[in-house]
C-alpha cells in the first residue's frame, strides 16, 4: 500500500511543487484546507489516514504587518499546528514523521547560522518562529519529527520571483535599504528534494535549515537577478519606503540573515542548485 501524506497548506506556493512531486515518488497526499482547520472532525477524518504529515500551513509573512494581520501570521502557523497535534492525542494514533515547516527568520543578522546558532531575534518574527516550533516538537515524544527552517524559496510562477521579477525585467530592480542583509535562500527543487530525503532517512530528526550552503546579501542576490535577466539593478529601495509599505513587515526586507544547511551537508544530502546564478537560469530558463 502507499504511504498516505498529509499536507497543509496545500494550496500554497511550496505545496504547489511538492504535492506533484511526492505523487511522483509513489506516494498518496492528503491536501490539508483551511475549512479542514475550522471542523475538527474533518481534520481527524483526514489525519487518521495518513502515515506522516507535512506542516506548510500559514498565510502569506511578506505583506503589512498591522496588529490584526500579525494576530493571523500567528493563529496560521501555530493553532494550525497545535490543531495537528491535539487530534492526533485525541486519536492516541500516531504518524511517521512529522515534517514541519519553520523559517529562517528565527535568527538574527551579522552571524552566520548553523542549526546549533542561538542567535534568535527577540521579536514578533522571532517568537513567532519559536513558537511555531515548539508546536511541532509536541509530538516528538511519540513520533520523529523534523522541523525545516526555510529560507527565500526561488520557483516560477509565485514567492519572491514572482514579486519581483517584473521589476527587475523592466530594468527597476535594485538592492533594499543598504543591501547588506543576509539573503539566505532555496531552488524549489532543492527543497522538494529535502523533504523527499528527510522522509527516506528514518534516523533523522530535529532542525534543518532548508537553505542553499552559499547564502548571500541582499545586493548580491540583486546583483545576480540583473545578471541572469540581462538587465541593470541600479534603483536601490530606500528604507523609509519599505516601512511605510509594510510597517514592521519590513524587517523582513530590511534585515536578513545568513543560514548554512550543516545538517543536511553532514547527512549526505546533495544540492542541485547550491549557486544563485544557475538557480536563477533554472527558474527564468528552465
Amino acid at each position: 500500500m502507499k504511504n498516505k501524506i498529509a499536507v497543509s497548506g496545500a494550496t500554497g506556493f511550496i505545496a504547489s511543487y511538492l504535492i506533484p512531486f511526492l505523487e511522483k515518488k509513489g506516494f498518496e497526499t492528503i491536501p490539508l484546507l483551511r475549512s479542514d482547520f475550522e471542523d475538527e472532525k474533518l481534520l481527524t477524518e483526514k489525519l487518521k489516514k495518513c502515515n506522516g504529515v507535512i506542516n506548510l500551513a500559514g498565510e502569506p509573512i511578506v505583506k503589512r504587518w498591522s496588529e490584526s494581520y500579525k494576530k493571523r501570521l500567528y493563529s496560521s502557523r501555530v493553532e494550525t499546528t497545535l490543531k495537528i497535534v491535539g487530534v492526533f492525542n485525541k486519536l492516541n494514533y500516531f504518524p511517521e514523521f512529522l515534517i514541519s515547516a519553520s523559517a529562517v527568520g528565527i535568527y538574527g543578522d551579522g552571524v552566520v547560522c548553523g542549526e546549533n546558532c542561538d542567535n534568535f531575534r527577540n521579536d514578533f518574527l522571532g517568537k513567532l518562529c519559536v513558537n511555531w516550533e515548539n508546536a511541532a516538537f509536541k509530538l516528538k515524544d511519540r513520533t520523529r519529527v523534523c522541523v525545516l527552517r526555510i529560507g527565500v524559496v526561488l520557483g516560477k510562477n509565485g514567492g519572491i520571483i514572482k514579486k519581483i521579477s517584473p521589476i527587475f525585467k523592466l530594468g527597476l530592480g535594485g538592492r533594499l535599504g543598504s543591501g547588506k542583509q543576509g539573503f539566505s535562500w532555496v531552488h524549489i527543487g532543492d527543497l522538494c528534494n529535502m523533504v523527499d530525503f528527510l522522509i527516506e532517512n528514518k534516523n533523522l530528526s530535529g532542525i534543518f535549515n532548508a537553505v542553499s550552503p552559499n547564502p548571500l546579501t541582499n545586493k548580491e542576490f540583486t546583483e545576480a537577478m540583473a545578471k541572469v535577466l540581462k538587465r541593470p539593478a541600479i534603483f536601490p529601495v530606500p528604507a523609509f519606503a519599505l516601512k511605510l509599505l509594510f510597517k514592521e513587515g519590513a524587517i523582513l526586507l530590511l534585515e536578513g540573515q545568513k543560514a548554512v544547511p550543516e545538517r543536511f551537508l553532514s547527512a549526505g544530502f546533495d544540492f542541485s542548485y547550491p549557486e544563485i546564478h544557475s538557480a536563477l537560469r533554472q527558474v527564468f530558463y528552465g
